[in-house]
């Protein structure tokens, strides 16, 4: 079967690491053609032989053939007919929001003769919008068995990281929705400098911005006395990354809104405690018997606000309506976890809990999973597609 995959594939974003994960896997299973929105850039440290791999079908020319189907993975979506009616196009889909642009929902009844989200949650959104329930899968981002593991036989030091001190976690952005302000205003009320614990933030600047984190922590640690924060905005290859999860005892990520959090995932693999929102996309992965979510609440927010969806005017985003609502943490509530996490880490039960999860969603399993959706959609009479 002849496939062809739009999107890009050679960032940090973690929209190009899930496609060039399922694009290497999926190449050994159909005739995979790529159409890449961006070029290749060595200042991403990105796998060498996954390089070599996507050069290798992006220089594939399908010729005067048409693919049988289009998959597209891209921010914002593309909306287009494809090149021949007789091709079935499949969207994958993240989406974070508790509401989905009205614009997205007509779109995808036109454009998609199926759906694919990374979450129930995501499900969810998308059938409450009114999309039909006929062309919506769920399929979980994976991780990769092959660096993230427990395996701390060979752990580095990096970025002076203190191997000795009980090191919490945040891997994301500055972005509103991340919540990394909600984890900067507890962590310098939970601790200060004569605790032996540090806060390490792990920015990707590349993709969003720095928006001020730096002078924060700045602020924060010299100004209030709080323990040690150690902030990073390099850019890590997977090794790297393994590597900084075992040199941490819990991933924090506070989120407002998010559609997957593939991180959380990485890090539970490394061994690392999760401290999440109650609900949410995590909900699929992070059983509650762990006990560490955080109690939400909804609040209204304004969607034209910049500093809430951090997009230009006009972006269909704009659109969707006036308002939505989030699902805010309670920093009281994540306060106390910390705090407990700290004075009670030395408890086997903390951590038992963690070894009894199962990590199921490897790629190689995930994109098992993408291959029976594309088979259903092949199999289908005709195009689901609205005309």
């Amino acid at each position: 079967m002849k496939l062809e995959f739009i999107g890009k594939f050679y960032d940090n974003h973690s929209l190009t690491i899930i496609n060039r994960n399922i694009i290497t896997r999926l190449s050994e299973k159909f005739d995979v053609y790529i159409t890449s929105l961006d070029k290749y850039d060595p200042q991403y440290k990105v796998d060498t032989d996954n390089i070599k791999k996507i050069k290798e079908l992006e220089a594939k020319d399908l010729g005067d053939t048409n693919p049988e189907i289009q998959i597209r993975h891209t921010y914002p979506p593309l909306w287009n007919w494809p090149i021949s009616d007789k091709t079935k196009v499949v969207y994958i889909q993240p989406w974070e929001y508790p509401k989905v642009p009205f614009e997205w929902q007509y779109k995808f009844e036109t454009f998609a003769d199926a759906l694919i989200v990374p979450s129930n949650y995501v499900k969810q959104i998308f059938l409450d919008g009114g999309l039909n329930p006929s062309k919506t899968f769920v399929v979980p981002n994976g991780y990769n068995p092959k660096f993230f593991n427990k395996d701390k036989t060979n752990i580095k030091p990096m970025f002076g990281v203190n191997p000795d001190k009980f090191n919490f976690l945040f891997v994301g952005n500055s972005q509103w929705r991340k919540g990394l302000d909600i984890l900067i205003n507890v962590w310098h009320k939970c601790f200060k400098k004569y605790d032996k614990c540090s806060l390490i933030i792990k920015d990707n600047p590349n993709i969003y911005g720095k928006n001020n984190i730096l002078n924060e922590v700045i602020k924060m640690e010299y100004k209030t006395e709080s323990a040690e924060v150690i902030y990073i905005d390099d850019n890590l290859s997977d090794t790297d990354m393994a590597n900084l999860y075992k040199l941490s005892n819990v991933l924090v990520h506070p989120y407002r809104a998010e559609g997957f959090a593939m991180h959380v995932q990485e890090a539970m693999a490394c061994g690392c405690l999760p401290v999440v929102p109650s609900g949410g996309p995590t909900a699929d992965f992070v059983p509650e018997n762990i006990g560490l979510n955080i109690p939400i609440s909804q609040q209204n927010v304004n969607i034209s606000d910049p500093g809430v969806f951090a997009m230009k005017p006009g972006d269909s985003m704009t659109r969707m309506s006036t308002h939505t609502f989030i699902n805010e943490p309670s920093g009281q509530h994540l306060e106390q976890v910390l705090k407990y996490i700290y004075h009670h880490h030395n408890k086997q039960d903390l951590y038992k809990k963690l070894d009894d999860v199962s990590m199921k969603n490897t790629w190689d399993s995930v994109v098992d999973m993408y291959e029976g959706v594309i088979n259903d959609v092949k199999e289908r009479k005709g195009t689901q597609r609205a005309r």
